[in-house]
């Protein structure tokens, strides 16, 4: 931490539970013992409430979770980072803006008489919360499970809670995984995590399309050698 600045402070909320603050320090430092950060309601003159930070999981942010008694969309907090005893950084926040909503839940995959495989999830979200019921947008990722950087993304721009993936863009005897993340368009500050994946495999099963493909052209092979064979019979 520079003297009087802070690093790479930022906020975001699941709109649901917590906010969320964060910010950038070194790696010998020990969040709880050297921070605290004081916040109140912009407008409600109480007392300040104060959340003591913790190390973040790479040992280089500390973290603060603020669980606020409700969110509503005019709510702003402000914000006073206290180093050692001293006050360092003032900053405002207003939840709405900052929204990471939590990732869809309860991945599951089947595959479709067309040979396609259904996608579907839930939403994080339930009534009473304020995300509940708003629109929201998707993206579908999905790849081979033994070639993680060859990632299929899709997007959906439509209320839905499930995808079709075609097997005309998959590869036969693969392991796949499909993940799903989403983005509320009323608070699109941020897209949500990558859900946890769901595993499927496309395998080699045989369909009435692959049996077709396959007995044209030997039909059309053998049509010729049966013909050439006639001529050169009939022609001695």
């Amino acid at each position: 931490v520079a003297a009087g600045r802070v690093q790479e402070f930022a906020c975001f909320t699941d709109y649901d539970k917590e906010l969320v603050c964060h910010w950038k320090v070194s790696a010998q430092t020990n969040c709880s013992k050297e921070f605290l950060l004081y916040y109140r309601k912009e407008f409600f003159f109480l007392p300040n409430h104060v959340c003591v930070p913790e190390n973040g999981k790479d040992s280089l942010r500390c973290t603060c979770t603020i669980r606020p008694d409700y969110f509503v969309s005019g709510l702003t907090y402000i914000l006073a980072l206290q180093f050692n005893g001293t006050e360092m950084w003032n900053y405002s926040v207003t939840p709405a803006l900052v929204v990471k909503p939590r990732a869809p839940k309860n991945l599951a995959i089947g595959k479709a008489e067309n040979g396609n495989f259904n996608l579907s999830w839930e939403d994080s979200y339930s009534p009473p919360s304020m995300l509940s019921g708003q629109p929201v947008i998707y993206e579908v990722k999905y790849w081979r499970k033994q070639h993680p950087t060859e990632v299929s993304v899709k997007a959906i721009n439509y209320q839905a809670n499930s995808f079709e993936i075609t097997a005309s863009s998959l590869r036969r005897g693969y392991d796949y995984v499909a993940s799903v993340r989403c983005n509320y368009t009323d608070y699109p500050a941020y897209w949500s995590e990558w859900s946890e994946g769901v595993e499927f495999h496309y395998g080699y099963h045989v369909t009435a399309e692959d049996i077709l493909q396959m007995v044209v052209p030997v039909s059309c092979i053998l049509i010729m050698a049966v013909s050439v064979i006639c001529y050169f019979c009939f022609t001695k």
